[in-house]
């Protein structure tokens, strides 16, 4: 009797532990969905890292997932006006061995510039750009010199900051964007955004991007409570997104908000880890009203928790680069 108690309470443990191991597999499969089976995203990403620092860990995630081939980044735009900008675009992907990624900076005037904490000390890590800004390409023109190049609805567009730089190829280049263009993900608020969408006196020119532009909009308002970045003091002092992070937060590693990060997740790895809505209406400041249209403009839903998403983030934001490419 007592040796069929015995066995029956070993297959309990044996039976425990097996659901133990799947529960644990399951949380790896939410978390690190495989997709190496599919063609990299194309990826253009436009930014305004300045003001904020989750540009910069958006940045370090799409290198990761570019390491991960997930992702080939096109070309990389700045759309905030600062001298350091390109420089310390280009040292991030130096840090990750794309420094030879273009980019492009916009080149006009813009109605009170942001102050950064980060940019000039980030530029003075390793990056090749030219002091002289005359040297460093307009954005508008390595737009059309990188859509020209790639196949007809293959590149996605990431844009995590101002849509002054994607107006201006709206303006001039409308037809190209139709034919190269697969989707423009817009990190902003579906409804009354007062940053993104508003600052800089642009609330017009993104009027007319959601009026106006001929491809799919996916508009990411998501990442407000998702806060990722703390980890980054576990990395190299060379690491210049860990020195972004430092600085930003005056000398001290903690999470910030991840909209931008968010932003890139969905691009990349898509319906694999969010929902998409394209019910109801979205609104700018102005008084602009657009209408939500499946497979034409729509807006992001979460799957996973918010821890799900900080482990995710911090897992590739933290990631160290692996190869040259």
């Amino acid at each position: 009797m007592k040796k069929e108690i015995i066995f029956q309470y070993i297959i309990l443990l044996c039976i425990c532990f097996i659901f133990i191991s799947c529960s644990e597999d399951d949380q790896a499969t939410i978390t690190n969905i495989p997709i190496g089976h599919k063609e990299p995203v194309k990826v253009i990403f436009e930014t305004d890292m300045c003001f904020d620092v989750d540009d910069v860990g958006a940045l370090a995630t799409l290198h990761a997932l570019a390491d991960n081939g997930e992702a080939q980044i096109l070309a990389v735009c700045f759309n905030e006006v600062n001298k350091d900008g390109a420089a310390a675009i280009d040292a991030i992907n130096t840090w990750y061995h794309r420094g030879n990624i273009p980019i492009g900076i916009y080149k006009e005037s813009l109605l009170s510039p942001d102050y950064s904490p980060y940019l000039s000390y980030v530029a003075k890590f390793p990056n090749d750009i030219s002091e002289n800004i005359n040297d460093v390409p307009d954005a508008v023109d390595l737009y059309v010199e990188t859509l020209e190049a790639q196949p007809d609805s293959s590149v996605t567009i990431i844009s995590v900051g101002f849509l002054n730089n994607l107006g201006e190829l709206l303006l001039n280049h409308s037809e190209l964007i139709a034919k190269k263009v697969k989707e423009l993900v817009i990190m902003g608020g579906v409804n009354n955004d007062d940053f993104n969408l508003t600052r800089h006196n642009l609330v017009g020119v993104s009027e007319k991007i959601l009026r106006d532009w001929p491809t799919p909009i996916v508009i990411s308002q998501l990442g407000g409570d998702i806060f990722t970045g703390e980890t980054l003091g576990s990395t190299p002092a060379a690491n210049p997104v860990r020195g972004s992070y430092y600085r930003w937060f005056n000398n001290e590693f903690k999470g910030r908000s991840s909209w931008d990060l968010i932003a890139v997740l969905y691009s990349v790895r898509g319906l694999s880890y969010f929902s998409l809505n394209s019910t109801g209406t979205g609104s700018l400041k102005n008084g602009f009203t657009y209408d939500m249209v499946p497979g034409w403009r729509s807006y992001i839903q979460t799957k996973l928790t918010n821890d799900e998403y900080e482990y995710i983030l911090n897992s590739l934001m933290t990631k160290l680069p692996e190869h040259e490419n």
